[in-house]
């Protein structure tokens, strides 16, 4: 946080506590989530952003996202088929 003008410390104590407070709420959100990038870079081919821009940055992160859940959709599906065919086999 930038102040001018050289202010009384007391006068921007309060600014500065909730500045902190919201650095290390982000802190905590970008640690809970940081596994789960590495795993989309490490496994999916996602070690490169292809697309241009902060557009692009955004597009990337949630069609990672969006593959991610697709693959736990497929082997959800992969599963139920799985104890399908081995109900019917046991017929």
């Amino acid at each position: 946080m930038a102040v001018h003008n050289n202010p009384y410390d007391g006068h921007t104590l309060k600014d500065a506590l909730d500045q902190v407070q919201r650095v290390a709420r982000w802190m905590k959100r970008r640690a809970a989530i940081e596994p789960g990038i590495g795993h989309l870079k490490a496994g999916h081919r996602m070690d490169r952003n292809r697309l241009k821009g902060v557009a692009g940055d955004r597009l990337n992160a949630i069609l990672s996202a969006a593959g991610m859940k697709f693959r736990k959709l497929l082997e959800a599906a992969a599963d139920f088929l799985r104890s399908i065919f081995f109900w019917l086999l046991s017929y």
